[in-house]
C-alpha cells in the first residue's frame, strides 16, 4: 500500500510559517511513502523545485490537494473555476504529483451545469492536459450535504468518465450517506483515498484520525485494497497540537 501524510494535518504549523518541504522528513520518520501538499505556499517558485528534489532524494511520491473546483453558482464563475483548475493541474505537474485532488465547488453551485454543452467544452482542455501529464484528476466528496451528495458524483462520472473520485472515508457522513454504501456505488471510480474518521461531539460531526470515531476506516481501506486498487492512500485529518502522535496512532490502528 502506498500511504502518504497530508499537509492538512499540520494546518496550524504551516499557517504559522512552517514550510511544506519539512513534511517530507516527517513522512520518512513515520515510515510513509510521501506527502499530500496543499496551497500553503509562502513562495511556490522557491519551494516547489526544492520539494521535487528532496522527494527524488528520498524516493517518495506526492499528491496535490488544490482548492480548485468544477462548479460554481453562475456560468462565469464556473468557467473561472475551471481555468483555475487548469492552473492547479500545472502546479501539480511541477511538483511531480501523481494525483490532483480538487473540489466539486467552493460554495453554492448549480448542478445543472454538468449537463450543458459549454461546461463539457470547458472541461475538455483540462482532461486533455491531465492525460498528457499522466495525472489522475480526482474530485473529492466534500464535508457537507451539498458537496458530498452522491447524486452529483453519479452525474459527474456519467458525463465525464475520465474523472476519478477522491474517496474520503469520513466526509460521506456529512451528507447523511454511509461510507460503505458510497463505496458500493463508486469503488470502480476511486482514484485517490483520504483516510479520516468522524467524531460526534455535542450532536455535531467533526474530523478525527482513524480509529477514534464512527467510521470503519480500517475495513473500508481493506475493501478498497481487495478491489485491486493500486493508487495512493493519504492520512488526512486535523493534527491538533500533536500531529505526529496522531499519525502514529493512525498507523497502529490501520495495522
Amino acid at each position: 500500500m502506498t500511504l502518504i501524510i497530508s499537509a492538512a494535518t499540520w494546518d496550524k504549523e504551516l499557517k504559522a510559517g512552517m514550510r511544506q518541504a519539512e513534511l517530507i522528513l516527517l513522512a520518512q520518520e513515520a515510515g510513509c511513502a510521501g506527502v499530500e501538499f496543499r496551497p500553503y505556499w509562502q513562495n511556490s517558485e522557491e519551494e516547489i523545485p526544492l520539494i521535487r528534489e528532496v522527494l527524488r532524494q528520498y524516493d517518495m511520491v506526492c499528491a496535490y490537494a488544490s482548492n480548485e473546483a468544477l462548479l460554481a453558482g453562475s456560468q462565469a464563475e464556473t468557467l473561472q473555476a475551471i481555468d483555475s483548475l487548469q492552473a492547479g493541474l500545472q502546479l501539480a505537474d511541477r511538483l511531480g504529483a501523481k494525483v490532483l485532488r480538487f473540489n466539486v465547488a467552493s460554495g453554492a453551485y448549480d448542478a445543472s451545469f454538468v449537463h450543458t454543452t459549454w461546461w463539457a467544452e470547458a472541461m475538455k482542455p483540462v482532461l486533455a492536459s491531465a492525460k498528457s501529464l499522466g495525472l489522475v484528476l480526482a474530485v473529492e466528496n466534500g464535508p457537507d450535504a451539498a458537496k458530498g451528495n452522491p447524486r452529483i458524483f453519479k452525474e459527474l462520472f456519467a458525463v465525464l468518465p475520465e474523472l476519478a473520485l477522491t474517496y474520503d472515508t469520513g466526509n460521506w457522513l456529512y451528507a447523511n450517506t454511509k461510507p460503505e454504501e458510497a463505496l458500493d456505488w463508486f469503488l470502480p471510480r476511486v482514484g485517490y483515498v483520504h483516510l479520516k474518521d468522524i467524531i460526534c461531539e455535542n450532536a455535531a460531526l467533526q474530523h478525527g484520525h482513524p480509529g477514534t470515531g464512527l467510521v470503519d476506516v480500517k475495513g473500508l481501506k481493506a475493501r478498497i485494497q481487495a478491489s485491486g486498487y493500486t493508487g495512493i492512500f493519504a492520512l488526512e485529518f486535523p493534527g491538533g497540537d500533536k500531529p505526529m502522535e496522531r499519525i502514529f496512532q493512525s498507523l497502529t490502528y490501520l495495522g
